[in-house]
């Protein structure tokens, strides 16, 4: 996209605002905040044609001493895909342990960890509305009482279905906290 300069006395004019100054890299589509649950949350229609690429960024707290994973899965329509599609690699290190590895043909993916201190991810997703792969990238962080873990995720669904949503949620214990989901704008 080009970039305009404005000078002094000049007219700002509707397309103008529209073209350059509201045209920013991330737009909100939902979210959802929640509290302590043990339940998988999910947000319907957040991905559409309106944009190919998405972020998706949770923030809360869990109720175990020691973290544990967020699980993912893809939504088609309104129901959570729970076959054996998802792929993802990880990569983490902490207080008590450091890890690598890669795991096919799962029921869920892994985005996150989760702790009774703190917990946060950013998890990029690519093309879940596009007839291609449906790949992402995720990187966390999460303090529980007795351990600390920072990290990085891969993800991938070997197929070209269009899906619409997501469902998240902890492996095990219960959370609270915040999912929004914002799109890449395209141009």
């Amino acid at each position: 996209m080009a970039i305009k300069t404005f000078t002094t006395g000049e007219v700002l004019t509707a397309s103008d605002t529209n073209t350059f100054l509201a045209n920013s890299g991330l737009v909100y589509v939902a979210s959802k905040t929640f509290t302590s649950t043990s339940s998988a949350q999910q947000i319907d229609n957040c991905f559409t044609s309106t944009y190919d690429n998405y972020r998706i960024i949770f923030k809360g707290v869990g109720s175990l001493t020691n973290n544990d994973w967020v699980r993912a899965r893809i939504v088609d329509g309104t129901s959570p895909i729970t076959t054996g599609i998802y792929f993802h690699s990880y990569a983490y290190s902490g207080t008590a342990a450091m890890a690598t590895g890669f795991l096919g043909s799962q029921t869920s993916w892994l985005v996150g960890l989760i702790g009774d201190t703190a917990t946060q991810f950013s998890w990029d997703l690519f093309g879940p509305q596009t007839a291609d792969k449906t790949t992402g990238v995720s990187s966390y962080m999460s303090s529980a009482t007795n351990d600390y873990f920072n990290g990085n995720n891969g993800h991938l669904i070997n197929n070209s279905t269009q899906y619409e949503g997501i469902q998240l949620y902890p492996s095990s214990g219960t959370w609270a906290g915040t999912i929004t989901v914002y799109g890449y704008r395209k141009a």
